[in-house]
């Protein structure tokens, strides 16, 4: 009798294969790196940080970000990681009386308050609180399973302003608010995720804070660094770009991810996207019914980022942060985006949701135009010839699927949000979406990260 040797199986090419350079993979990444364990990162972008996307050079002024960029107050798990990178912060608020435009009038607001004599501010300020009353009843842990879930997330945000606001200047606030923010129209989304959202993003006034809470600081240099760093701490050979992930196979000993023909075999893998981007791949054996579902319903913001660059600050030197919240014209959040090592003042703009929708109908010139226009009306003649334009329109992203987060319409969160943060076998979930808090903001995807690798790291002991 003759007997043959069964040849071994092959070895994994790593021992983690973490789907997604932006951030949120990125942390995992360096997690499991500083480990011992084998790493390799897929991207099906040509460059290296996701949602964080930073133009170092060839831009007047200074680097820019065309995505993800503030760094929170709290927002202690990205500030731990990008200073331990070698990286430094500066705030990013600014002296002066923010602006409201509001129903034709332009409306100065000192110490980022408006003026509680106006007839709409009183109705404003309530309504900012029983926002925060209704986050604070569903919470950020496990908002599906409150005892008012299917209640909420049977009707919008938009519902709920028609049946509790009275005034159309807070209406118009409030969404503004929502499109800012998730980049969708308040009749779009769920009010249980959206109280949700705010629960876990430290309440409303966290949310919207231009001197202080989620937009209290920038990195010097772009907020991309943080996933350049990381990827030269693994080794650049270990991070493979233009490779988008089209199916991925598990089963009891590992799995193997493809990219057409293309593969590479591990023994875990972490999806680090959104769950609308995951949605693109295919599973074999097929995703959980759930999870499948919670990716097929969840949706991204539609979103333009707009810059403007100037010689000099002159909104500043009037008496101005440069923070504006327009409502009448185009429904635009503004901030000043100028860091300390710029060579030029910018003001930036965020486009969302229904706003976005009246935008996208312009051309390209029309919009710059139009941005343009809206400064000349609140800081007067001097915006009138800016140094610099750009505009990022994250809905042609095409392995992004939109910006700047998810959002989910009524039905979603309640029925299948259980799913959005467990594993399904060796595939594990990241990404900004997957984090307890923070959600939408880089702290989140950080923390969703390390999480991620936590999990695999206590598997694999």
């Amino acid at each position: 009798m003759t007997l043959t040797n069964t040849p071994e199986p092959a070895a994994p090419d790593a021992d983690v294969i973490v789907i997604g350079a932006g951030i949120s993979g990125s942390s995992a990444a360096k997690a499991l790196h500083e480990q011992g364990k084998k790493v390799i990162i897929v991207e099906a972008n040509d460059r290296i940080g996701g949602r964080t996307w930073t133009e170092p050079g060839d831009v007047p002024g200074g680097p820019i970000d065309y995505g993800g960029m503030f760094i929170g107050e709290t927002h202690t798990h990205l500030i731990e990681l990008g200073t331990s990178l070698g990286l430094e912060m500066t705030p990013s608020g600014k002296p002066g009386d923010d602006t409201y435009v509001v129903l034709g009038e332009v409306l100065r607001a000192p110490n980022e308050q408006l003026d509680m004599k106006l007839p709409f501010v009183p109705e404003f300020m309530e309504s900012l609180k029983a926002l925060d009353k209704l986050a604070d009843s569903v919470g950020w842990d496990q908002p599906w399973a409150s005892p008012s879930a299917a209640a909420l997330d049977s009707k919008t945000v938009g519902t709920w302003l028609t049946e509790t606001v009275e005034s159309p200047e807070v209406r118009q606030l409030h969404t503004l608010i929502v499109n800012a923010i998730l980049g969708a129209h308040p009749d779009e989304v769920s009010l249980l995720y959206w109280a949700y959202y705010v629960s876990e993003c430290e309440g409303i006034e966290s949310l919207l804070g231009t001197r202080d809470g989620a937009q209290w600081a920038w990195w010097i240099g772009g907020a991309a660094q943080v996933s350049w760093r990381i990827a030269d701490a693994i080794g650049r050979d270990n991070v493979l770009l233009d490779w988008p992930v089209s199916r991925i196979e598990q089963n009891s000993s590992g799995v193997t991810v493809f990219s057409g023909e293309r593969s590479l075999s591990a023994r875990h893998v972490i999806i680090a996207m959104s769950p609308l981007a995951a949605n693109q791949i295919r599973f074999e054996p097929p995703l959980p019914p759930a999870r499948a579902q919670l990716q097929a319903g969840a949706r991204m913001g539609r979103y333009y980022k707009l810059q403007v660059r100037y010689t000099t600050p002159f909104w500043v030197e009037q008496g101005y942060s440069g923070a504006i919240m327009d409502t009448d014209d185009y429904g635009t959040f503004i901030l000043d985006g100028t860091k300390p090592t710029d060579s030029l003042a910018t003001l930036i703009g965020f486009v969302g949701g229904s706003s976005y929708d009246q935008w996208s109908a312009y051309s390209a010139e029309e919009r710059q135009n139009a941005f343009v226009d809206l400064l000349v009306k609140t800081f007067g003649p001097e915006a009138k010839e800016p140094r610099f334009f750009h505009e990022t329109d994250w809905t042609i992203q095409e392995w992004a699927k939109g910006g700047p987060v998810t959002y989910m319409p009524p039905g979603v969160l309640g029925q299948f949000g259980a799913a959005l943060r467990d594993p399904v076998g060796r595939i594990y979930f990241a990404g900004t979406e997957a984090s307890f808090q923070w959600s939408g903001y880089m702290e989140g995807g950080v923390r969703a990260g390390q999480k991620a690798a936590a999990a695999i790291l206590k598997d694999l002991a």
